[in-house]
């Protein structure tokens, strides 16, 4: 779970930006509804590929960009922390060193606090070191087969991009006082005033003799800032008391931030983790590390992908910043400068053409393509759909084939398919309208228009908006999230219109299988949220009267792509490799 983001919109100066949607391409699709082609469980065509005559193959396409270019002409990383470094809250920095300061901490005693059940001791410090940092070896000597380590699971699934260096302190560290008055010293802001509380004991620490419990190998506090950015990379406090379910404010497992200055000498804390040594020890033998790969997600910049409002399902769980599941998806590892996408525009099939891509395990290879909408920015922060290949290999074997908590995965391959809606604003450009050039967005934005809580967090003038659906006169708000899976299979069950949604086999794209983004097909009218192939970005927002938006809509911005999945082969390097064809 995340706390509300710090949000700075100062008022930079920028050069234009536009808004709306002219679409170049204005093919008319079909006009007959069509029915998703496949509802059992996916399959593995283990045949000979057939030949498809192809005019467009991978080697054809550009890659998205994961950079921009600065006001002084100086090439710079585009990413989440581009976005949260634009409002004076830098994330962990999703590339390269980041020195993560994790803070085994700790309470007196209290005999009268009948939840005071965890004891700090050296066996519970050990637990916490592997979590971080273990290996694949020695957890599965310790009986987390399968399991990974915070450090080891970002290591892989940044594709070596995120050198996640978490550096376990080597003793407790002790609050002055039991946990209830902590609470009392905390108020709300408990991973706040622990974060703060612990960097104080570390510099008290190294200016003793020896450096007193910190060893004499230790480094100095600014060691832990290795952008030299002035805060510290990330501070990650793990308290040893039980969490409390039905009170998320304090005792639970959280990232937030505080409103520290930089201080490039002695770096303060911005960006922190919180939660308690109980979700390391509940499961996989006391090395449970998914709720801590979890809120690290968020100290890149991912947010949660699950509906706060408890409405709809748009990722359908299985994610790892849905139900801390598996590995994390296209979109987030694109928006990250993991993944760098193939990119496929309507205007590259006109007339007639085909296009056949080959994509391996998204997991293992970062391989993953995007759909275009119309005027495309070739970036992560725009619409689209997403393409990858999933299934139980890699970093999310173990998951998918065995689940996770409630949570099922896939058990055999297929093509997940998401709609991407991360238009982003700021800086002079408001929530009504997004950055269409890559350099001013690198540059200015600070957030994405919407996310996946039904209707917006924080209203829809600022983290919600929605597509004006007109019927017998009357208009009705359909929603727009930031992330949602087309699924091969429309079930009248679906994450529409279910907040405990779980996508199954029979969710991905498999052998022979069809989408077609026809007006009036199944996908379209269950998953657009024109229910339409009208793109989000098709509506432009003019004004508002309270909370009734003032629109115009471009008819011509549509989606008209039709992918067929050609075959998935078993791999013996990336577990497996298929092939889709795309045309209009």
């Amino acid at each position: 779970m995340k706390s509300k983001k710090f949000r700075f919109l100062a008022a930079l100066l920028m050069l234009g930006f536009v808004s709306g949607c002219t679409n170049g391409n204005t093919g008319t699709g079909e006009t007959t509804s069509t029915t998703p082609g496949n509802t059992g469980d996916t399959t593995i065509n283990t045949t000979t590929p057939a030949q498809t005559e192809a005019d467009i193959t991978n080697e054809d396409l550009e890659k998205a960009q994961t950079t921009y270019i600065d006001e002084n002409g100086e090439e710079q990383p585009l990413n989440m922390n581009t976005l949260y470094s634009n409002q004076n809250a830098p994330h962990l920095n999703p590339l390269g060193d980041q020195h993560v300061f994790v803070a085994p901490f700790c309470f007196v005693d209290n005999p009268n606090d009948p939840k005071d059940t965890i004891t700090p001791t050296d066996e519970l410090l050990s637990h916490i070191r592997l979590t971080f940092n273990g290996t694949e070896e020695e957890l599965k000597a310790a009986g987390a087969e399968g399991i990974y380590s915070v450090s080891e699971f970002y290591q892989q699934s940044s594709y070596g991009k995120a050198n996640f260096e978490a550096y376990v302190m080597p003793t407790w560290i002790q609050y002055d006082g039991t946990a209830k008055d902590f609470e009392a010293y905390a108020g709300q802001n408990a991973g706040i005033a622990a974060a703060q509380y612990c960097r104080d004991w570390y510099i008290k620490e190294y200016n003793k003799a020896g450096h007193g419990a910190l060893g004499e190998d230790a480094e100095s506090i600014d060691f832990f800032d290795a952008d030299k950015d002035g805060f510290i990379d990330l501070m990650w406090v793990v308290y040893a008391y039980p969490y409390t379910s039905n009170d998320t404010s304090f005792w639970w497992a959280y990232v937030t931030y505080t409103s520290s200055l930089a201080n490039p000498s002695t770096p303060n804390v911005k960006t922190l983790g919180w939660a308690s040594t109980q979700f390391m020890t509940e499961s996989f033998s006391g090395y449970d590390s998914h709720t801590f790969i979890h809120e690290t997600g968020h100290t890149f910049g991912l947010d949660d992908y699950y509906d706060y409002n408890g409405t709809w399902k748009p990722v359908a769980s299985v994610d790892y910043m849905d139900q801390n599941l598996g590995d994390h998806n296209a979109f987030s590892k694109f928006s990250l400068g993991w993944a760098q996408p193939w990119v496929l525009k309507e205007e590259d099939l006109e007339g007639d053409k085909t296009a056949v891509i080959t994509l391996r395990a998204f997991t293992n290879s970062g391989d993953c393509l995007v759909l275009a909408s119309p005027n495309y920015n070739n970036t992560a922060f725009d619409e689209y759909f997403i393409l990858e290949l999933v299934g139980p290999t890699g970093l999310a074997e173990r998951d998918y084939l065995n689940g996770y908590q409630n949570t099922t995965g896939f058990t055999e391959p297929g093509i997940r398919v998401f709609h991407v809606d991360a238009r982003a604003f700021g800086g002079t450009v408001t929530h009504d309208s997004y950055y269409t050039d890559a350099d001013k967005l690198g540059q200015s934005a600070t957030d994405m228009r919407v996310g996946n809580t039904w209707g917006g967090r924080q209203g829809l003038q600022y983290d919600g908006d929605y597509f004006p659906i007109e019927k017998n006169g009357n208009v009705s708000p359909s929603y727009m999230p930031l992330l949602s899976i087309i699924e091969a299979s429309v079930k009248d069950t679906n994450w529409t219109n279910s907040s405990n949604y779980n996508a199954t086999n029979s969710s991905l794209f498999t052998t022979g299988t069809r989408l077609n983004m026809t007006e009036s097909s199944t996908w379209c009218t269950t998953y657009m949220p024109s229910k339409t192939n009208l793109w989000n970005k098709a509506c432009t927002t003019t004004g508002w009267s309270g909370n009734t938006k003032q629109y115009e809509i471009d008819e011509d911005c549509t989606a008209n792509f039709r992918m067929r999945v050609l075959d998935i082969q078993k791999d013996a390097e990336y577990g497996y490799v298929a092939r889709v064809q795309i045309t209009l």
